[in-house]
């Protein structure tokens, strides 16, 4: 009834701004995930518990997450634990913009269901990314020599992700420094896969680039700009 409730308002609400079609499409597909036809107040659940088991109940509905994301593999039950008390739940419908290497807040985004694709700024996709997997950064670009790697991560599908916070990264990152150890190295993985696949996503632009120059004839003529080759 609750969740009804929720429609209703959410409708008469929609109709009140006059919402487009697509965009209340769009609210309705994020209820109907989050909620599954059932509304309730998980703060207020959780805070009749007590501490020990607010973390047991934690452990026992993040098991999932647990289970799929390959950078708590070999962590500890206290250092996932830690993790796991600062995450935030957020959902993406497809098409939506999660993160976007230009405006970078820091945080970390933890995949637990559906498909994200890394999309260059010329608009091409050139890895898909899913259940198990995390991006954002912990370490700066620049120190891998990757800082003019630009790209956003957009929902493929209906993503379910869970978010640590720069300051709650830090906390955790403090006090079990593993967690930050074990991010970091997945992390300089991930920078040395992203070179090689942005540097074979540049080569293949500028030999387009060469081509439709040459189908126009413009390089016998005028020469090719230098920027092609730098």
């Amino acid at each position: 009834m609750m969740f009804e409730s929720l429609r209703v308002q959410s409708e008469s609400y929609m109709v009140h701004k006059s919402f487009p079609q697509q965009l209340k499409k769009r609210i309705f597909k994020y209820y109907d995930y989050k909620y599954n036809n059932k509304f309730f107040s998980e703060q207020e659940v959780l805070g009749t518990l007590s501490e020990h088991l607010k973390m047991e109940v934690l452990l026992y509905s993040c098991r999932n997450l647990i289970q799929r994301v390959h950078a708590f593999k070999g962590l500890t039950r206290s250092d996932v634990g830690c993790i796991l008390a600062q995450l935030k739940q957020e959902i993406f419908v497809p098409g939506d913009t999660i993160l976007n290497s230009t405006e970078d807040t820091g945080c970390i985004y933890f995949i637990l269901l559906g498909t994200c694709g890394i999309i260059t700024l010329r608009g091409k996709e050139v890895i898909h990314i899913e259940d198990g997997d995390f991006f954002g950064n912990i370490l700066e670009p620049k120190e891998f020599g990757a800082e003019n790697i630009l790209y956003s991560v957009l929902a493929l599908e209906m993503v379910e992700v869970y978010k640590l916070e720069p300051e709650d990264l830090n906390y955790c990152a403090r006090t079990h420094p593993r967690i930050k150890d074990k991010l970091e190295s997945i992390e300089k993985a991930k920078y040395r896969r992203y070179i090689n696949l942005f540097r074979a996503e540049d080569d293949e632009d500028t030999t387009g680039d060469i081509l439709r120059e040459l189908r126009k004839k413009k390089i016998l003529e005028q020469g090719l700009h230098r920027s092609l080759f730098e």
